[in-house]
């Protein structure tokens, strides 16, 4: 049985910085993942999977970590009403004048 040492995250979210550097274009949390577990820096496990889009999502909120490409996850903005918080705002997007927007 494989047994891995201890996770040192300063080392990992350093080295995911640098892989995510490497490419031109953007990178999923999948492929940083891959390449942790190739260069043995975490082990393939659901919950180290978990873990480390925890660390990565804290470095990024740092400022310490550059955003990675989400290609799976939709937005989803409700429509404005009555209940819409003020801080949202209907702007014009392209073709779309109807789609709703919120300020980030």
């Amino acid at each position: 049985m494989y047994r891995m040492e201890r996770v040192h995250w300063p080392v990992v979210v350093d080295r995911a910085r640098e892989i995510v550097a490497e490419y031109d274009a953007g990178v999923t949390l999948r492929q940083l993942r891959y390449r942790a577990i190739s260069e043995q820096l975490v082990p393939n496990t659901p919950s180290m999977y978990r873990r480390l889009s925890s660390r990565l999502a804290q470095a990024r909120r740092e400022g310490r970590f550059p955003d990675l490409v989400d290609t799976l996850r939709e937005v989803h903005v409700p429509r404005p009403g009555p209940t819409t918080p003020s801080s949202w705002t209907r702007r014009p997007t392209g073709s779309d004048s109807t789609a709703p927007a919120a300020r980030m």
